[in-house]
């Protein structure tokens, strides 16, 4: 299993994932040209990539879906009912092949499994994945203000983790963003603080594995906060490998 995060954060996400033949992306929420660049950037063929999952609608995960469609070689689209709803007409008459998924309800894509749960975010019908192969396990889990214990044992152990530690409360709050913002990002339909990630990821991680740390606010977070956060929740640091993803991308880790 290769990931690849194009891009992550509040301007755009998208993550890229080769699991054995499968090649898929995971939301599109970068221009066309700047996942084209990317791809290129990787030395990955953007043109073998024809399965698409989508999280949710909101702009920062499908900003470049239209383009992706017209002018990428997307065969398959994996999203809700919720989220299909929720985008504009013109771009879901473009699918080729819609797939509804539902939270809780796996499915295979070739021989890799997909497990589609529940997120707490304010959008129709958001999802985080569990990826599987007959390997390896990765979780990606973005835009939550929450996770909810019964998901604690299908996201546990997994491998690899894509999981958001989104804003430190006191820099949020001490930021010049409207009061009604901050309000929406630390409910539960907003987003993790560095704490609430933290301790989820103690809970999760029984051994060792990996923390591709998502979604991390440019102006109200810092990689130091996060770091610290992380010492304070782990009851043994070490047994995390961590990584920060950022608008940029991060290098492709091979499981």
């Amino acid at each position: 299993m290769e990931i690849f995060v194009l891009a992550s954060g509040s301007k755009g996400n998208i993550t890229y994932l080769k699991v054995g033949d499968v090649k898929l992306f995971i939301d599109a929420g970068i221009s066309y040209q700047k996942i084209k660049s990317k791809m290129t950037d990787y030395k990955e063929n953007l043109f073998d990539v024809k399965t698409l999952l989508i999280t949710h609608e909101h702009h920062d995960h499908i900003m470049g879906l239209k383009m992706l469609l017209k002018y990428g070689s997307i065969e398959h689209v994996y999203l809700t009912k919720g989220t299909l709803n929720s985008l504009p007409v013109d771009v879901a008459n473009m699918f080729l092949n819609t797939h509804i998924i539902e939270a809780d309800n796996p499915f295979f894509i070739d021989h890799v499994k997909v497990t589609p749960f529940m997120l707490s975010h304010d959008a129709e019908e958001p999802v985080g994945f569990v990826v599987e192969d007959d390997e390896h396990k990765l979780v990606l889990l973005t835009d939550t203000g929450y996770v909810d214990e019964s998901y604690y044992p299908l996201l546990s152990d997994a491998h690899l983790y894509i999981l958001e530690a989104n804003h430190n409360p006191f820099t949020l709050f001490q930021s010049p963003r409207p009061f009604l913002l901050k309000k929406r990002i630390v409910g539960e339909k907003g987003h993790l603080s560095n704490d609430d990630a933290a301790r989820l990821m103690n809970q999760l991680i029984h051994e060792k594995s990996i923390w591709v740390v998502a979604h991390i606010s440019e102006d109200c977070n810092c990689i130091d906060d996060i770091d610290e956060a992380i010492v304070k929740a782990f009851d043994d640091p070490t047994k995390v490998e961590v990584y920060y993803a950022s608008q940029e991308g991060l290098e492709v880790i091979k499981l």
